[in-house]
């Protein structure tokens, strides 16, 4: 695995448990909002942890933690993945997942395999194609589309805790389509206000919503 970042330990992650972080590195997608540039852009990656030194951690630790969240970045990018989890599972440790939703095949193995036990997708735009290819700087085929679509199902069916998640960008989202997101989803969805103080393209024109349009956003 390519992991360019670990938070030894995250009261927030992974609801109500005490979780390490891990973020890998790269990204098939070039959503303009992200606020992990350094984990997309390989003209941005630096250096990785070892595994070995994680584990060292966890498994000296493993009676404070719950849980290691995965995100990233994209993890299902990395074919690694599956066995990296059986590693983390084998400390006895609850595994968080978060991803973009465009490896459908490998979040099946993961399921079918029960490597995880908390699933967040985020959901980059209204489930239509045009609008979702905006969504992710246009990195997006008609195929990788129905991947998203796939996974969503996938996971709505899985069994397991899961969430869907848009950070809500004004200059990119409308507070309707935010709304019939949140209609889409109900209460497994989840509105995160975008930061404009780091992101992927920062001269896009992006804004953050107002407090007020969030909660109305959050009320639909």
């Amino acid at each position: 695995m390519k992991i360019a970042g670990f938070k030894k330990q995250s009261l927030i992650d992974y609801p109500g448990n005490i979780s390490s972080v891990v973020f890998t590195q790269g990204c098939n997608f070039r959503c303009e909002y992200c606020h992990n540039p350094d984990l997309v852009l390989p003209e941005k990656f630096g250096s990785c942890y070892q595994e070995d030194d994680l584990f060292a951690y966890w498994q000296k630790y493993q009676h404070l933690l719950d849980a290691v969240c995965i995100t990233g970045g994209e993890p299902c990018i990395h074919s690694d993945l599956p066995d990296f989890i059986r590693r983390i599972k084998s400390l006895g440790l609850k595994v968080k997942l978060d991803s973009n939703g465009t490896q459908p095949n490998r979040l099946k193995v993961l399921l079918e395999n029960n490597l995880i036990d908390y699933i967040a997708m985020d959901i980059k735009h209204v489930l239509e194609f045009q609008n979702y290819k905006h969504g992710v700087g246009l990195a997006l085929s008609e195929e990788t589309y129905k991947n998203v679509l796939e996974s969503i199902s996938l996971i709505e069916n899985s069994g397991i805790a899961y969430e869907f998640r848009t950070t809500a960008v004004k200059g990119l989202h409308s507070i309707d389509q935010i709304k019939s997101l949140k209609y889409r989803f109900g209460k497994a969805y989840k509105i995160q206000n975008f930061n404009p103080s780091i992101s992927l393209k920062p001269n896009a024109g992006f804004r953050a919503f107002s407090k007020a349009e969030i909660c109305e956003m959050d009320q639909s």
